[in-house]
């Protein structure tokens, strides 16, 4: 599920233990904040090779990680029912930021 609030985006996703998000890269930092459950979050080469990696959990507080525009990386669920956001600003056809969404997906990608 996906939300406008305000100047910011907020894409839903959930995933179960069994659940391998795969690695990919995008064009914006972004915040993956977990919302319920736990998650790692790796850091990945060119290769899908694990950099690093940091284990998020939502009781914990601080469950959030900048990813950097660019950085290869990906999740997995550490519990079952796991629920995370990725959190960013809107976006230009040309990557600059805006305070409202128009509805151009590909900013998104």
């Amino acid at each position: 599920m996906e939300y406008a609030a305000g100047n910011i985006f907020i894409r839903e996703g959930k995933l179960d233990r069994a659940n391998i998000m795969a690695g990919h890269e995008h064009n914006f930092d972004h915040v993956t904040y977990i919302a319920k459950g736990a998650a790692r979050i790796e850091k990945l080469d060119a290769a899908d090779n694990v950099v690093s990696s940091i284990e998020k959990t939502a009781e914990q507080g601080q469950n959030w990680v900048l990813i950097k525009a660019g950085v290869r990386h990906r999740v997995t669920a550490l519990a079952d029912g796991t629920v995370y956001h990725c959190i960013y600003a809107h976006r230009t056809p040309q990557g600059d930021i805006v305070q409202e969404w128009d509805g151009w997906g590909k900013a998104y990608e």
